[in-house]
C-alpha cells in the first residue's frame, strides 16, 4: 500500500489552510511563504511572495483570506518580488520581520532569491533608524504646521491639516500592521481596516453608523464650508483631534518598538499598548443593580450602561442608568422600565435614560456638561467592549442655555393658561386635565435643563420627575403635593397628553391641588430663572411676565 505524501505545509496543523497554499501553488506564480506564529497568541501569520504584481491584487481579493482570519486568526499578506525587495532596501520592519529564512515553509525551486544576502542586525539597524526617523520628520513638520494654523486662526486649514496627518498616522499603522497601505481607500474604510490589527483602535473614534465615524463628517463639513468660502469656528473640536492623533502616535511608537525588538531577538514577544482601563466593578456588589442590568440585556443590545446616581427616599431606592446602544428609543424604555417594575415591584424603581454614542456626540455643544459628569470610569457597570470610544468631547467648553427663554416662556404661558381656564366663572373643566400634563412636563423639561444643560425628549412624567431629582434634590421638597393628588399624578399626567373625547373628571378637590401644584413649581421656575439672572433684559422683555396669585 502507498504512503501519502505529508504536506508540506503540515506545520500550519489545518488542512483548510495546507490545501489552500497547495492550490495556490499551483496556480500562481509564488516565489516564497513565510510563516510566523505569534508565541503568546493563537494568531498566525503567513507572508505570500508573487513574481506578478497582478497577482497580489487577485489574491487579496479572494474570500478564503477573510475567513481564515475571522474563524482561525491565520493572517495573509501578499506582496510581489520587486516591492519586497524595495521595502527591504528602505528597512521596512513589518518585511523585515517576516521574511526571515528561518520563517520559509516554501521555497519555489526555480527561483534565486537573494533577498538573504547580507543580512544581519547591524546592518538592518542603521535601515531601521533610517526608516523611523523619516515618520518623525514628517510628523513633526505636520504638527508644527497645525499649531501655527491654529495661532494664525485659521480655523478651517486647521481642519483640513489635522486630516491630512491623521491620514498620515493611519498609513505608517498600515504599513506596520500589514506591510501595504491601503492608497485608495477613504479615511472611514482605513479605519475599519485598521481594527483587524488593532481592535483597541475604535476606542479613539464615534461612531456614525457601523460603518462611517463621526470624525469623517466634521471633516466633510469643513471641506464644503472651504467650497462655499465659509468658516467653520468649532474650536473646541482642536483639543479631541490632538487626542486622537496623540493616541495614533503612540500606536505607531509601540508598533515601532515591538518590531524592532522582535527583529533583534528573533523570537516572540508581543507588546501591548499600555491600556488606561478604569475597573467596572465599583457598583457590582449591588445585587438589585446585577439582577437590573441582566434583566435589561434580554431587551437589547447595549454597547455600555452606566450607573450615575441613586436615591433612597423611604422605602424606595431609584437606581439612575445611562443606556448606550443602537436603537434604544422611547418604546424600548418604557418596555425595560415596566419589565423592572414587574420584577422589582414599588420598592425598587430606575429612570433610564437611553442614547447611541453618535447621538451624544452631535449634540455635545449644547449637552456635554450633562453627559460628561456620568460617562466616566466609576460609572461604567457594563461594557460590552473594552474598547468603546468616548466622545471627542469639546475642550473648552462653555455650557450655554441655548434658546432657554423659549422654554421659559412656553413653560409660562401654559401656566397662565391653566389659570385662566381652572378660574373660570362657569367652573368648566374640560381640557384643565390636558393643560396640566402640559404644564407639568413643560416644567420638568426646563428645569432638567436649566440644572444640568440636558433637554430630555419622549420621557414619562414620572421619569422626568425622577430626572428633576437628580438635578436638584431641594426638588423632592413637592413631592408632598403630589401625594396628596387623589390618583397617581403620573398615569393621570401620561394619560392626558393625548385627547380621549370623553368628559373631565376634575372635581373641586383635584382642581385646588393641581392649582397649587402649578403654582409651587411655577415660582420654584421664576426663582431659577428670573431672580438667578438665566436670561438677559433682552430676552426678559421678550417676556410678557404677569404674576400668578
Amino acid at each position: 500500500m502507498k504512503t501519502p505524501n505529508k504536506s508540506q505545509f503540515s506545520i500550519l496543523a489545518n488542512e483548510f489552510i495546507e490545501n489552500t497554499l497547495e492550490q495556490i501553488i499551483k496556480d500562481y506564480s509564488i516565489v516564497q511563504v513565510f510563516f510566523r506564529k505569534e508565541k503568546h497568541s493563537t494568531r498566525s501569520h503567513i507572508l505570500v511572495q508573487l513574481n506578478k504584481f497582478t497577482d497580489v491584487a487577485k489574491l487579496r481579493s479572494k474570500r478564503w483570506v477573510k475567513e481564515f482570519r475571522d474563524q482561525y486568526e491565520v493572517y495573509f499578506y501578499f506582496i510581489d518580488y520587486s516591492r519586497l525587495e524595495y521595502q527591504l532596501s528602505k528597512g521596512h520592519p513589518f518585511i523585515e520581520y517576516h521574511c526571515q529564512q528561518s520563517s520559509i515553509i516554501y521555497q519555489n525551486k526555480d527561483s534565486r532569491s537573494s533577498i538573504f544576502k547580507d543580512r544581519i542586525w547591524n546592518k538592518y539597524k542603521k535601515k531601521f533608524n533610517r526608516y523611523e526617523d523619516a515618520f518623525h520628520h514628517d510628523h513633526e513638520i505636520r504638527r508644527v504646521k497645525i499649531e501655527r494654523l491654529i495661532a494664525e486662526d485659521s480655523y478651517n486649514s486647521v481642519f483640513t491639516s489635522f486630516e491630512e496627518l491623521i491620514q498620515y498616522d493611519l498609513e505608517y499603522l498600515e504599513e506596520l500592521h500589514s506591510g501595504d497601505r491601503t492608497s485608495d481607500f477613504n479615511l472611514n474604510q482605513r479605519i475599519n481596516q485598521l481594527l483587524i490589527y488593532i481592535p483597541e483602535l475604535q476606542s479613539y473614534f464615534v461612531k456614525k453608523n457601523p460603518w462611517e465615524y463621526f470624525i469623517t463628517e466634521l471633516f466633510a463639513k469643513v471641506k464644503k464650508a472651504i467650497d462655499e468660502d465659509d468658516i467653520i469656528y468649532n474650536t473646541e473640536m482642536f483639543e479631541s483631534l490632538r487626542i486622537i492623533e496623540d493616541s495614533l502616535f503612540t500606536f505607531i511608537e509601540a508598533r515601532f518598538y515591538e518590531l524592532k525588538h522582535l527583529i533583534k531577538k528573533q523570537y516572540d514577544k508581543t507588546y501591548t499598548v499600555g491600556q488606561d482601563i478604569i475597573p467596572i466593578d465599583e457598583y457590582r456588589t449591588d445585587e438589585i443593580l446585577d439582577k437590573a442590568i441582566d434583566r435589561i440585556l434580554t431587551f437589547t443590545e447595549l454597547e455600555q450602561i452606566y450607573f450615575f446616581h441613586k436615591t433612597i427616599y423611604g422605602e424606595v431606592t431609584t437606581y439612575y442608568l445611562l443606556l448606550i446602544g443602537l436603537n434604544v428609543n422611547n418604546e424600548k424604555i418604557k418596555a425595560i422600565t415596566h419589565s423592572l417594575t414587574s420584577m422589582f415591584g414599588k420598592e425598587y424603581k430606575f429612570l433610564l435614560v437611553g442614547h447611541d454614542r453618535y447621538w451624544i456626540q452631535k449634540n455635545l455643544y449644547q449637552y456635554q456638561s450633562f453627559f460628561v459628569f456620568i460617562m466616566q470610569g466609576k460609572n461604567l457597570v457594563y461594557s460590552s467592549d473594552q474598547h468603546h470610544p468616548e466622545p471627542h468631547w469639546e475642550t473648552p467648553h462653555q455650557p450655554q442655555h441655548h434658546d432657554l427663554h423659549f422654554h421659559y416662556k412656553s413653560t409660562l404661558e401654559s401656566s397662565l393658561q391653566f389659570y385662566k381656564l381652572i378660574d373660570g366663572k362657569e367652573e368648566n373643566y374640560q381640557g384643565v386635565d390636558n393643560l396640566f400634563a402640559l404644564f407639568l412636563l413643560s416644567f420638568c423639561r426646563t428645569f432638567i435643563y436649566i440644572k444640568t444643560f440636558y433637554l430630555p425628549n419622549y420621557m414619562t412624567s414620572e421619569a422626568l420627575w425622577q430626572l428633576c431629582i437628580y438635578a436638584d434634590k431641594d426638588i423632592y421638597k413637592y413631592n408632598y403635593l403630589f401625594e396628596q393628588f387623589s390618583s397617581n399624578i403620573f398615569s393621570f399626567t401620561d394619560y392626558n397628553m393625548s385627547v380621549h373625547h370623553s368628559i373631565a373628571k376634575v372635581d373641586t378637590e383635584k382642581a385646588n391641588c393641581m392649582k397649587m401644584i402649578v403654582k409651587k413649581l411655577m415660582n420654584e421656575l421664576k426663582e431659577t430663572v428670573v431672580d438667578g439672572k438665566l436670561l438677559d433684559s433682552f430676552k426678559m422683555n421678550l417676556i410678557v411676565e404677569k404674576t400668578i396669585i
